[in-house]
C-alpha cells in the first residue's frame, strides 16, 4: 500500500536545520518516518497550509501558530506543539552607519542614537518584521520601547519574508528590520546594514522557533512519538559547534539537492559556536508553558487576545502525547 509522507513546512532559515539535518542524514527514516520537505516562500504561506491541511507539520514561531489555533487563518485549526526548536537569533538590523560602537543601550542613550540615526535616513523609518503575528515583531516593539520609542508613532512597519529584505536593503526601501537567522548577519556581511540588538539584548535565549503539528496526521498512530523521538536526536546533533561545518554545506545545497540555499558565511557564523552577536541556539524536548508565557503576555497586551483566549491556551504545551488544542475551558 502506497503511503503518504508527512509534510513538514519550513522557511529558508536556519532554525530549520534539526528538519533538513534528519532528512538528509537518514534520521526520520530511521524512525520509520516518509517525509517531504516543504519550503514555503512566506510565513503566511506555511500558517495556511496548516489551516488547509496541505501541511501536516511546520518549524513556526509561536505567535502565528497561536493566531491559527484561534481561527485567524480562516478557520478553527487543531495544532500541537510537538518540540522546541531554537533560541534567539533575531536580529535588529539597521541600514547606514551606527552611531554607536556595538548594540545600542537601553534608555536615553539608546533614544540619541535612535535619533542621530533616523536624521541620517531622512524619514520615518521603514522596519520590516516577517509577520505581524511573529516573534520578531514582539521583540522590536520591546526594544524600540527599551529606547523609549514608540513604535506606533514614531515607525512605519512592514510584513516581508525574510528572504527579501536583503533586495530591500540594497533597494533602500525599508530602512530597517527585525529578522531570523542568517539574513540579519548576512546583510551586516555585505554592508548593508548594521545591528542595534536583537534577542539577546531584549530577552535572552527566549524560545523562537518550535515544530507544531496536525491533529489529524496523529489521531491514532505513535507517529508523534516517533517524529518527536528524531527530532531530539536530530536537535542534539545540531546542537554541537563541532557539526558546523557539515550543517552550514547541508544549508547551502540547492533545494532540489534538499538544502536551502542560505549565504554560507553568514550561517557559520550564526550556527552554535558561532562568533555572530546574535548566534543562534537549538533547543530540545517539550515546549514548557514558561517559553511562551511571555508570548501570550505581549499578545494579550497588544489585544490580540481576549481573556477567553488566554485561558484556553494555557493548555497548550506539555509531553507529545498530550492532545494540545484551542480547548474549550468553560466546563472546567
Amino acid at each position: 500500500m502506497m503511503t503518504v509522507p508527512i509534510r513538514i513546512g519550513v522557511m529558508k532559515l536556519a532554525d530549520s536545520a534539526p528538519v533538513i539535518m534528519a532528512q538528509q542524514k537518514g534520521i526520520f527514516a530511521r524512525y520509520g518516518l516518509e517525509t517531504e520537505i516543504v519550503v514555503s516562500p512566506s510565513w503566511a504561506n506555511i500558517a495556511d497550509g496548516l489551516a488547509w491541511n496541505r501541511l501536516d507539520a511546520a518549524v513556526l514561531f509561536a505567535p502565528l501558530a497561536l493566531m491559527t489555533i484561534l481561527g485567524r487563518r480562516g478557520h478553527d485549526t487543531v495544532l500541537r506543539p510537538l518540540s522546541r526548536i531554537s533560541r534567539g537569533g533575531n536580529t535588529i538590523m539597521l541600514r547606514g552607519t551606527n552611531p554607536a560602537e556595538g548594540v545600542w543601550r537601553m534608555g536615553g542613550e539608546g533614544r540619541e542614537m535612535f535619533d542621530m540615526w533616523q536624521a541620517s535616513v531622512g524619514r520615518k523609518p521603514r522596519i520590516a518584521v516577517v509577520h505581524i503575528y511573529s516573534t520578531h515583531l514582539l521583540i522590536l516593539r520591546r526594544f524600540l520601547k527599551m529606547i523609549d520609542v514608540d513604535i506606533d508613532r514614531e515607525v512605519e512597519i512592514l510584513v516581508m519574508p525574510p528572504t527579501d529584505m536583503i533586495s530591500a536593503f540594497s533597494k533602500e526601501e525599508i530602512d530597517g528590520c527585525c529578522v531570523g537567522a542568517p539574513w540579519g548577519t548576512e546583510a551586516e556581511r555585505i554592508g548593508l546594514a548594521f545591528c542595534a540588538g536583537g534577542s539577546s539584548t531584549v530577552l535572552p535565549a527566549h524560545i523562537e522557533k518550535i515544530l507544531v503539528v496536525s491533529d489529524a496526521l496523529f489521531r491514532t498512530t505513535d507517529t508523534d512519538q516517533r517524529m518527536f523521538s528524531a527530532m531530539q536526536e536530530s536537535l542534539s546533533f545540531c546542537q554541537m559547534s563541532e557539526h558546523r561545518d557539515e550543517i552550514t554545506e547541508t544549508l547551502a545545497l540547492p533545494l532540489p539537492e534538499g538544502g536551502l540555499m542560505l549565504p554560507r558565511q553568514a550561517t557559520f557564523r550564526i550556527l552554535p559556536g558561532g562568533a555572530a552577536q546574535e548566534a543562534l541556539g537549538f533547543a530540545s524536548g517539550v515546549v514548557q508553558p514558561s517559553d511562551i508565557k511571555w508570548i501570550i503576555n505581549d499578545m494579550a497586551t497588544l489585544g490580540w487576545l481576549g481573556h477567553d483566549d488566554c485561558s484556553n491556551l494555557v493548555f497548550w504545551t506539555g509531553s507529545p502525547d498530550t492532545r494540545l488544542v484551542h480547548a474549550d475551558t468553560s466546563s472546567l
